[in-house]
Formats: structure tokens, C-alpha cells, sequence
């Protein structure tokens, strides 16, 4: 298990969960996004597991999609299969999950600890991040959108400017903010709670929960199937190539628009 790029181990009822690729910041390229998913099959399956606590090993929680990996774009699951890695939660997964977010979230990192966690707890000094439209990317935001008030969701995914986790706990998008050093003991405490709960309500509550969350987006017909229409130009623009070259050469960027 030291070599995986997930980890996974139960005890006392908890699995933990462990994002395991630091020297990367825990980005999620092919690989990584494989093995988390087979980790929350193994989770729900799991009969020693009734909560699980999800983290990222290193100094970040996780740094998104991998746009410099070579099979990044099309190609890569987040963006070719349209399933984005938050998917499993409150659909495959119906168990409680905790999240122990640390350092940065962002894009698919900050889906994984807002929508991806049933309950969120943050180490101060913690970030947020959609950074989508700096990168000239688009795509996996949609299912996020419920949860955050209308004009601070704008802003946050318009500009894709850092938001702290004290400002996220104003925000009802965490539920603690904590001291690093206290960040795991706080997970275990709510996993512990959870843990002794009728383990078939909390299924019922939990799909009651997420199922109204979608509705709020899918509300009025196709609305998913329509945000397709304004994704698909941006996956065949040159925007999407260079917004992520011009990240790692320190630039700004030159979009086109095409």
C-alpha cells in the first residue's frame, strides 16, 4: 500500500482515505483518478467501514486536474467521460465521508472537498480555488454551482481568485475550520459520531440530500445537457492549450477565443 497512489486502511469502523502523490501536490492525473474510484467501491463494499475520512498526504490537499501530464485534455477521465471525481458521492457512494482538506483545493480538488465530502473540515490558513477560467478550461464546474450563493458563486468561478477557509466556513461551504495540528483529530471526532448512526438512515438522508442538490441544476429539462453546448467549443479551442502552458511558464496567458 506505500507505493499506491491511494491509500486505504480501516480502523476503528473509519477507512482513511489517502490521496498519495504529494510530490504532485496530489493532482489528479489518469492514474490517481482511477484509483480513487476504486477506493470508494472498496469503501461502500467494505463491511469494517461505516464512515470513511478522506485526506491528501503532503503539505496539499489537492492541486486538481494534472494539466501538465502529457495525456491531459481529451483524453484524461475528467474531461473525456464527462464524470468528474466528485460523481461517485451520493450516487455510488452512500455511506458518510468526512473530508480533512489541508493547503490548497482546487478545481477538481476543490470539488472533492466541498461536493465529494459529506462533511468538510479545514485547516486554517487553507485555500480554495476554481481556477477554470485562468486556465481556459471548462467542464466539471456545473455540478458545484448549488453550493454557494448566487453572486459569490460568479465571482468565485469568474475569476478564479483564492478564497480562505475562514471565508469558506462563512459561507456554509465548510463546516470547521481548525489548526493544522488539530485538523485530524476534529475528522475523527464527526467520523466517530457518524459511525454510531443507524448506518440505512444515514444512506436515506444522505441520497435525499444529494438527489435535491441536483435537481436544483438539472431543474427546467436538459440543463446539464445544454451546458454541454458552451463546453465542447472550449475542448476543440486552442485556449485550452495554452492557458495551462502559459501556467507553467509563469506567463499570462493569450487566449483567443478559439
Amino acid at each position: 500500500m506505500a507505493n499506491s497512489l491511494v491509500l486505504y486502511e480501516v480502523k476503528d469502523q473509519i477507512a482513511y482515505i489517502t490521496l498519495n502523490r504529494p510530490e504532485k501536490r496530489n493532482a489528479l492525473n489518469a492514474e490517481l483518478y482511477n484509483e480513487l474510484g476504486k477506493a470508494w467501491e472498496r469503501f461502500e463494499q467494505d463491511l469494517d467501514a461505516r464512515v470513511a475520512i478522506l485526506s491528501g498526504a503532503g503539505k496539499v490537499f489537492c492541486a486538481g486536474a494534472d494539466v501538465k501530464s502529457e495525456a491531459f485534455g481529451a483524453a484524461t477521465p475528467m474531461y473525456g467521460s464527462r464524470v468528474s471525481p466528485t460523481s461517485w458521492n451520493g450516487t455510488k457512494v452512500l455511506k458518510p465521508v468526512v473530508g480533512a482538506v489541508h493547503g490548497y483545493a482546487i478545481g477538481a480538488g476543490y470539488g472533492l472537498a466541498v461536493k465529494g465530502c459529506d462533511i468538510t473540515v479545514a485547516a486554517e490558513g487553507t485555500k480554495f480555488a476554481e481556477i477554470e477560467a485562468r486556465l481556459g478550461l471548462s467542464g466539471l464546474e456545473f455540478p458545484y454551482v448549488p453550493y454557494m450563493p448566487f453572486k459569490i458563486s460568479l465571482e468565485f468561478f469568474l475569476t478564479g481568485e483564492f478564497l480562505t477557509a475562514e471565508r469558506a466556513y462563512e459561507l456554509g461551504i465548510v463546516n470547521e475550520v481548525v489548526p493544522q495540528v488539530e485538523l485530524m483529530n476534529e475528522a475523527i471526532k464527526y467520523a466517530d459520531i457518524l459511525k454510531k448512526n443507524a448506518p440505512l438512515t444515514l444512506r436515506a438522508l444522505k441520497y435525499a440530500h444529494y438527489k435535491a442538490m441536483d435537481e436544483l441544476y438539472a431543474r427546467g429539462g436538459n440543463a446539464a445537457r445544454e451546458f454541454e453546448t458552451f463546453v465542447q467549443p472550449v475542448r476543440e479551442s486552442e485556449d485550452i492549450k495554452e492557458g495551462p502552458r502559459a501556467f507553467f511558464e509563469k506567463r499570462e496567458p493569450v487566449f483567443k477565443g478559439r
